[in-house]
């Protein structure tokens, strides 16, 4: 196998060049690196497993709760927080929706088109 490092790619340039661009990872259009993380390995670790959007979605409802329980739900700082919650909890149950539909579609579908495949479907679905 050939060497496929960077200086073979482009001889004419100094090994100096040879860096890396990105040292960290990257999740959508944010770049996670040292310059922006003690420890870039432990957050794509925890990034793996809670996603920021789930994150900022705890925290949000976590916040509506402890401002509904204070009487602070109608404040004017909080109040953009919490119909921002709202509106993402009905962004949600209308996707759960679509899935819905599209599932069903499909199960639809595959009745009609192979039989033998719904029945074993059902026989699954039955344990």
């Amino acid at each position: 196998m050939s060497d496929l490092s960077f200086t073979n790619w482009f001889p004419w340039l100094p090994a100096s060049v040879d860096e890396r661009f990105n040292n960290g990872w990257t999740f959508g259009n944010v770049y996670v690196t040292q310059a922006n993380s003690a420890s870039p390995e432990a957050e794509r670790e925890i990034v793996g497993r809670y996603s920021y959007g789930r994150q900022l979605g705890r925290l949000g409802d976590a916040v509506v709760a402890l401002a509904q329980a204070s009487g602070l739900d109608s404040d004017p700082k909080i109040q953009p927080l919490v119909e921002m919650v709202r509106e993402i909890d009905a962004m949600k149950e209308r996707a759960k929706q679509r899935r819905s539909a599209q599932l069903l579609d499909e199960l639809k579908a595959l009745k009609r088109d192979d039989p033998s495949a719904w029945d074993a479907l059902m026989k699954d679905v039955g344990r």
